[in-house]
């Protein structure tokens, strides 16, 4: 559940299972052994971890239950006490899983509906270090998926006022140069053309490593060893925007023409309230020097829709943002009151209604809706190298180097993962995606 992050390191447990005999479903088998990677970064994410689990539960009472992750972290006592639960691991244990599992009693994960099952065993200590990386599994492939999705550090050294992410990952710990060289290389040995960096906070890489290298400096060193793989930033924050990573999109990077920031607010003070250590100046600067490193960036964004003390004409500063930097994609968020957090102590008179965060938050949705058409009235024309996600009966789909949404005809039926060039030809309104011709 939630992010890349959760993502990768769902993927190398499932590498790392085949070490202790165990091995992802295939077919209609029942499983012995169900892992919930959790989410926790609002109250909704953690109503929909134990419902998963619940249901799960309920569909395969045969099957022991592992949670893990950012959840798990938080309420591990909550989660031992669902039924079918059998294991909680925090963040910090979760590489450990499989040894964890076999010191388990045999019946904790027997295929049998009689067997009763002791209380779950937990293991949650404080985030420290993360462990060796040599223990840690290089990933070959990602199950379903077209891109590979390289983790290059874990945590975060911010203390947003609204968030407890700190707290569930530690303190920010970067994997060394040297193992992420390695991974990318099994990416291009098992054909990936296009290789996503991720991290709880990317742009903190390596400030906890004695060698120097940054964000910037560790693309220069990707760029050189991608082949013919395109690389993608994921989530980043603007603060992290500095002059090494401006100077990393350069011709023959192969870094993509797409950020997506962690922006949150477009108010002055809102942005001070949050703590998020920049403000609108600061965001308007950054990405106008990126685009005068390449032109044709588009732009993600996060925003959090009423968060404490905001004002409707906050709100409207936020959207005029938005509008500035010329946002094409948003993820919108509803404050989400984080226990033990320092807005979670602003008093209920400088709230804003749940109802009004939900119009609010509506009203964001409602502008990006329009932002695509405009950008596929701008590429009309242009070509556009598309990496694709699913094929079938003739129609290829998949995502441009600017992220944007392309569908394109094919003589024959082509694999999930190649690149292709096409002409943008129009746009389906219907579907929300640009039409592309394959040249």
């Amino acid at each position: 559940m939630g992010c890349r992050v959760n993502q990768v390191e769902t993927e190398r447990l499932s590498h790392s299972g085949a070490r202790y005999g165990y091995f992802p479903l295939q077919g209609d088998h029942s499983p012995d052994l169900l892992i919930i990677n959790t989410c926790s970064v609002t109250s909704e994410s953690d109503r929909q971890a134990r419902q998963l689990i619940r249901r799960l539960a309920r569909e395969h009472p045969q099957a022991g239950l592992v949670v893990t992750g950012c959840y798990a972290q938080a309420d591990a006592a909550g989660l031992a006490a669902l039924d079918g639960v059998v294991l909680v691991l925090g963040n910090g244990e979760k590489e450990r899983l499989w040894q964890y599992l076999a010191q388990l009693p045999q019946s904790a994960t027997a295929a049998q509906k009689d067997v009763v099952r002791a209380p779950a065993q937990v293991h949650v200590a404080a985030i420290a270090e993360r462990p060796q990386q040599d223990e840690i599994a290089l990933v070959d492939h990602f199950a379903e998926r077209s891109r590979a999705f390289l983790q290059v550090q874990d945590g975060c050294d911010r203390r947003c006022t609204f968030c407890t992410i700190p707290a569930l990952r530690g303190a920010s710990r970067s994997f060394a140069p040297e193992y992420l060289l390695a991974q990318v290389a099994r990416f291009r040995e098992h054909g990936y053309r296009e290789i996503v960096l991720t991290g709880i906070n990317l742009g903190s890489y390596g400030r906890d490593l004695s060698s120097g290298i940054g964000l910037g400096q560790l693309l220069t060193l990707l760029a050189k060893e991608r082949g013919e793989s395109r690389l993608r930033l994921s989530s980043i924050d603007p603060l992290d925007l500095d002059e090494s990573v401006l100077a990393a999109f350069a011709e023959g990077s192969g870094l993509c023409p797409y950020l997506h920031l962690s922006l949150q607010s477009g108010d002055e003070r809102i942005l001070k309230r949050m703590g998020r250590g920049y403000g609108r100046a600061w965001v308007i600067d950054r990405v106008a020097r990126l685009r005068e490193r390449v032109p044709d960036l588009l732009l993600g964004a996060d925003l959090i829709a009423g968060f404490p003390t905001e004002s409707s004409a906050a709100h409207q500063q936020s959207l005029a943002l938005l509008e500035e930097i010329d946002v094409t994609f948003l993820h919108v968020f509803r404050y989400s009151d984080r226990p033990g957090t320092p807005a979670s102590a602003i008093p209920g008179r400088f709230r804003v209604a749940e109802r009004e965060i939900k119009r609010r938050a509506e009203s964001l949705r409602q502008w990006a809706a329009g932002r695509l058409p405009l950008q596929a009235q701008k590429r009309l024309g242009c070509r556009e190298e598309v990496l694709v996600e699913q094929c079938s009966e003739g129609i290829a789909r998949g995502k441009s180097a600017g992220f944007l949404p392309v569908r394109f005809r094919v003589a024959e039926n082509v694999h999930n993962g190649a690149l292709y060039k096409v002409m943008v030809r129009g746009y389906d309104a219907e579907r929300q995606e640009i039409i592309g011709e394959m040249l």
